[in-house]
């Protein structure tokens, strides 16, 4: 707490990068599948990689019913998001050897509303060391953190794994 606090007040958009990743590190330690945590904590927790929450769309708001982002099955027990995500804080950076995008996304059959809503996870680089079907589609302008790359997110096909355990709304 005491580093995290100095690095805050020494540069609050630079401090943004680890504060997401801890709370991608949470989310996956409370409900991430054993698999799951295995393979992405370590690397998260060492600082190889970041993390990132991946919530808003340009439609939507903060009203998370309407959120519009697709995940496909694609039949390997995988899914495929497809849309758009905006104000995603550290979302493409060099600084790291990957990052891990945690999306909300809607499956086919879901639902309308919150209730229909998934949380996926999609790294930036696939373990096989290929760039996922993801992008950059813009910075966005935040008055105050200029170190921060916050981005507009596009999500082309990406590979990416379902939440292993519901996450309560």
């Amino acid at each position: 707490m005491a580093v995290a606090e100095l690095v805050t007040a020494g540069d609050m958009s630079f401090s943004l990068c680890p504060l997401l990743s801890i709370g991608a590190i949470e989310a996956i330690a409370r409900f991430a599948s054993p698999a799951q945590q295995e393979a992405w904590l370590p690397k998260l927790v060492s600082g190889e990689w970041t993390g990132t929450m991946c919530l808003t769309e340009p439609q939507a708001g903060s009203d998370l019913s309407q959120v519009r982002t697709k995940a496909e099955p694609d039949g390997t027990g995988g899914y495929r998001i497809t849309g758009q995500k905006i104000y995603i804080t550290w979302g493409e950076h060099d600084l790291t050897d990957n990052t891990l995008h945690l999306v909300l996304a809607r499956l086919p059959d879901a639902p309308p509303g919150t209730k229909g809503i998934s949380l996926f996870a999609a790294p930036k680089l696939l373990p096989d060391g290929t760039r996922n079907a993801l992008r950059c589609g813009g910075l966005e302008k935040k008055m105050g953190i200029h170190a921060s790359p916050t981005c507009v997110m596009l999500f082309e096909g990406a590979e990416a794994q379902r939440w292993a355990r519901p996450i309560a709304a």
